[in-house]
């Protein structure tokens, strides 16, 4: 006899179901659910997410992530959010409960970007790889929306989301007189970064 499901368990399913057929993305790495900074007062925030997901017995992380900003927003910041990522491998937790689910991960192509977005940063040691904590849809965002989240090279306006030319890899070079804001640039604009690389370990030098 199959077991009959709690009455909390199954509305926890109802509202998972609901919100990965709204807001769902599925990606080389899993299934990604943004949700921004304060959003509470209008849908189900991370946390809430990440409660039926275990309910449900879902193995999953919350993230930080961030969006482009709106177009009609006074800020030019990144949007602060939290996602909630089930990995690609424990997606069959999550079929058990939302079926349909199945044939969407069976179609996600083999080449298909995951949830990391790599940026180089130059230091004065060497060039560090960093992740740039994005939300999972940065792929899909339009030109518009990249060149918004500063996705574009700032010296020659390239899509560094493409990885499709060689020496384009994004670096992040800071300029001199604001050394915290984000700028990248494409490999080609800045001599893979071996010219910021050697800029700070002067000014390493100067101090020391």
């Amino acid at each position: 006899m199959a077991k009959a499901v709690l009455p909390e368990v199954r509305a926890a399913q109802r509202r998972v179901v609901s919100t990965v057929r709204v807001s769902g993305v599925l990606n080389g790495d899993g299934l990604a659910l943004w949700r921004e900074a304060g959003c509470g007062e209008w849908k189900a925030t991370a946390a809430e997410i990440g409660r039926d997901l275990e309910l449900l017995e879902v193995p999953h992380e919350i993230v930080m992530a961030g969006r482009f900003p709106l177009a009609n927003s006074r800020s030019t910041q990144l949007r602060r959010g939290e996602e909630v990522r089930v990995a690609r491998n424990d997606l069959t937790h999550l079929v058990r409960w939302m079926p349909s689910l199945k044939g969407a991960i069976s179609n996600i192509p083999g080449d298909c970007p995951g949830w990391g977005f790599t940026i180089f940063q130059p230091r004065a040691e060497g060039i560090a790889v960093m992740g740039f904590a994005l939300a999972a849809d940065w792929p899909a965002w339009t030109q518009k929306q990249a060149r918004a989240a500063r996705l574009l090279c700032a010296e020659c306006g390239y899509d560094l989301r493409r990885r499709d030319e060689e020496g384009r890899r994004p670096f992040m070079i800071s300029l001199p007189e604001k050394p915290k804001a984000l700028r990248l640039v494409c490999g080609r604009c800045c001599n893979e970064g071996l010219d910021e690389m050697e800029r700070l370990a002067a000014l390493a030098g100067k101090s020391a």
